[in-house]
Order: C-alpha cells, then structure tokens, then sequence
C-alpha cells in the first residue's frame, strides 16, 4: 500500500515535461521579513492596484470577496494604502495614471504598463506558468474528449512572456512545483508567497467527522481542477463505498459524466464560501480531495484545512512542501493510485486522524497567515520603491 504520509525531509521527484526536478524537504524560505525604511524616513509611496471587482472593492464587500482571489486583492491593497495613496483600479485598463509603484493581475497588467507612468511594476500571478498550463490542458482535453476550458485561461490578447518581460517582479502564489513551471530566464523575477483561508470561515471544531467522508471542493468542477480525476477514481469504488461531497458549479459536459458516477457522491452545486453551509459541508469530511492539475496554491484546501479536513492532492495544489508532508499526495492521471489512496485513508483509525490534523493545522497556521503575506508583499514593494538597484529577491 502507498505511504499516506510524506515525511517532511524526504525528496520528491518531480516529473514535468519529461523533466525530473528534485525539490528538497526543509523550510521554503519564506520566513518573516524585517520591514524596510523607505528612503527617506516618512517617505509615503503612490501605488494602483488593479484586480477584478467582482472579488474587490475598497468601499464594500464585492459579492466573490471570499474567494481567493478577493482574499489576497483586500490584502494587497491593505499593504499598499498603508504606505501612501493607493488608487483601485478595475481588471479593464485606464490611462492617464501615474504612481510610484504598479501592482497588478497579470491579464491586464501590459496594457495598464503601456498606458500609464510607474516607477516600477509588479505583476501578480496567482496561478502556474499560463504557457505550460494551456499545454498540459490541451493535451487532457484531447485524451478525455472533453472541451477546452478556454474560459479559465487568460484571455487570447494576453502575451504572457511580454508580461514578465515587462515586469520588475513578479509575485506567485504557490510552492517550488508551480515555480518550476515557469521558463529558467523568468524565475530571477518571481517571488513565491503562500496566503490564507478566509478568516471569516467558522472555525475548525475539535469533534471527528464520521470515517470514509470526503469532500472535493472547487468553484468550477472542470478539466483544471482534475474533476476527471474524481469521477473516474470515484466511479469504481462502488454506490456502498466511501462518501465523496461535491461543492462546485459544473457546466456541459461535467454534469452529465457527474450524474453517471456509479460512486457515493453527493453534488451540492455551487456554494458561496460566505453561506454558513459550504463550511459546515466540509466540516463534516475527513477528508478534501482535490486531485488538480494546474494551480497557484488551491484556497478550497486552505479553507479545508481550516476546518478540520486532511487534503488528498497532488504537487500541483501549490502547497508549502512543509504542509504537503502532512497531506496524502497523489499523482495527476494515476487512477489506480488515487483509488488505494481513498481506500487507505477511508481505514484510517480516530488516533491517526486526529494525530494528522492536528500536525496539519499546526504547520499550516503558522506558514498561511496573512501577516507574513502582507510582510512578504510590503518588503518587495518597500525594495522596489525605496532601494534603486536591491534585487527583488535580496
């Protein structure tokens, strides 16, 4: 049987593009920053961010503000506004503006560049290079027959290798898999960070949730988010097997091979993270399965985490390699392997659990908090703004 548990100092070999890449145990480095004066002491620094309404606005709570998307726009524009002036800008760009320091989503990002007068520019990518992403998809799509999901892709305008071309740094979110997606020339640019759950999440509950409960949590079950995966790992584990919750919107053709999965599954539709049922659902899993293919960091398991469950998920999720040590890890595509993994973890004793969460949340409670972000975020910023010539990195 697989090992459940990856130890925290063992290597994992990663296989990209027939590529083996060997990411370490040990500490990512993203420890706390210590804060830097500007140049002169008291020196405020003009900013824009620009990121999508519909997950942010400054005066209000956008209606897709517990996303993760909406989670790290508040926080940026925080760190920001509390350096200066910050003006919000909506994702579709606008001229005339002129700051000492630009942040910006990577989809509009070039076109507010060549538009408008920064000092310096940092693009945020909350996702795994788009060009090796778009590959990979293409080439699942083709092998299960099922669309291109061209709508969770950047739009076709978007040139992404102009954009790190044009960025002073780069900000992603996610772990030393996701950075390795990224061609060699652009990671001297790229700083990883880790985020948070949505803090307004109802806490964790200390009681065990029944055994043999999962839950596979997404905003769009889709090709991206290894909902394949599921299914085909699902369907032959039997209508008496283990309880697989589903929360997520599906469109053609997901709802249909959904409602022809022969496992346990309970599709609950899409569930704003705001309503008090998506975490009471979760909360009532052991388990969170989310075999993905392509991520930044996936929030759904930050959340999952946060209320008391155990990830199954692959590299890709774009975890901290120190929380994945307490995960059950799987591989993309390995139906046989996700199904001994379901199977071992429906086995686990109460003592195993418990033991496990509890090692879990410890080590994530302390790497996805939103004061190391914003420390993370703000020293880059104060660098870049402050410091001519300091590499992003230094």
């Amino acid at each position: 049987m697989p090992r459940p548990l990856l130890p925290a100092n063992e290597g994992i070999n990663l296989i990209m593009k027939n590529k083996a890449i060997l990411i370490t145990g040990g500490t990512t480095g993203i420890g706390l920053a210590t804060a830097k004066l500007l140049s002169a002491e008291g020196a405020k620094t003009s900013s824009v961010l620009s990121y999508f309404e519909e997950y942010f606005t400054p005066d209000g709570d956008a209606p897709l503000s517990g996303h993760s998307t909406g989670q790290i726009a508040r926080h940026i524009y925080s760190l920001l506004d509390r350096r200066g002036t910050c003006r919000y800008v909506p994702q579709q760009p606008v001229g005339g503006l002129r700051a000492d320091v630009f942040v910006g989503h990577f989809w509009s990002f070039l076109d507010y560049c060549r538009h408008n007068t920064f000092g310096r520019a940092i693009a945020v990518y909350p996702i795994a290079d788009s060009l090796w992403t778009t590959a990979l998809l293409k080439e699942r799509a083709a092998t299960f027959g099922v669309p291109m999901p061209w709508w969770d892709l950047p739009p076709a305008s978007f040139d992404h290798r102009a954009t790190m071309e044009a960025a002073d740094a780069v900000i992603v979110v996610g772990n030393r898999f996701t950075l390795h997606t990224y061609a060699p020339e652009h990671r001297r640019k790229i700083v990883l960070v880790n985020y948070a759950a949505d803090t307004r999440l109802r806490p964790a509950t200390e009681g065990l949730a029944p055994p043999g409960s999962f839950c596979y949590v997404a905003t769009h079950c889709d090709l991206r988010k290894g909902f394949m995966d599921a299914l085909q790992t699902w369907d032959d584990l039997g209508a008496d097997g283990p309880s697989l919750h589903v929360i997520g919107a599906t469109r053609p053709p997901w709802d249909r091979l959904l409602a022809g999965c022969r496992g346990h599954v309970t599709y609950h539709g899409f569930v704003n993270s705001k309503e008090p049922r998506y975490a009471s659902t979760i909360a009532d899993c052991r388990f969170a399965y989310l075999p993905t293919y392509s991520e930044g960091q996936v929030g759904t398991l930050l959340e999952a985490i946060h209320l008391g469950c155990v990830p199954i998920t692959t590299l890709a999720s774009g975890l901290p390699e120190e929380v994945l040590a307490h995960c059950i890890i799987v591989e993309s595509g390995d139906i046989d392997g996700q199904r001994r993994a379901i199977r071992d973890a429906a086995a686990w004793s109460d003592d195993m659990f418990a033991a496990t969460r509890g090692r879990l949340r410890r080590v994530a409670g302390r790497l996805h908090d939103w004061a190391r972000f914003e420390d993370r975020v703000g020293s880059l910023v104060d660098r870049l703004a402050g410091v001519a010539g300091v590499g992003v990195n230094g």
